[in-house]
């Protein structure tokens, strides 16, 4: 379980990231406000794809040291 949450908290953190930068480039840029948050927008999706294969292997591993655990 330990590894899943591990990997949820970085996309999180990572998500978390890219809103704070896109808030400060649209404060300090403000007339290009939709250009940036579609940036942001988008990086944040690819983000989330990204981190979907390192979700399902550390899943994996948790249920493979789960099942370990009970049978032995």
């Amino acid at each position: 379980m330990w590894r899943t949450l591990i990997e949820v908290s970085w996309i999180v953190a990572g998500l978390i990231g890219a809103a704070v930068f896109a808030w400060l480039a649209t404060w300090s840029v403000p007339a290009a406000r939709s250009s940036i948050w579609g940036v942001a927008y988008v990086s944040m999706l690819v983000l989330v794809l990204m981190g979907i294969g390192p979700i399902r292997q550390a899943w994996a591993r948790d249920r493979a040291a789960r099942d370990a655990s009970r049978h032995g």
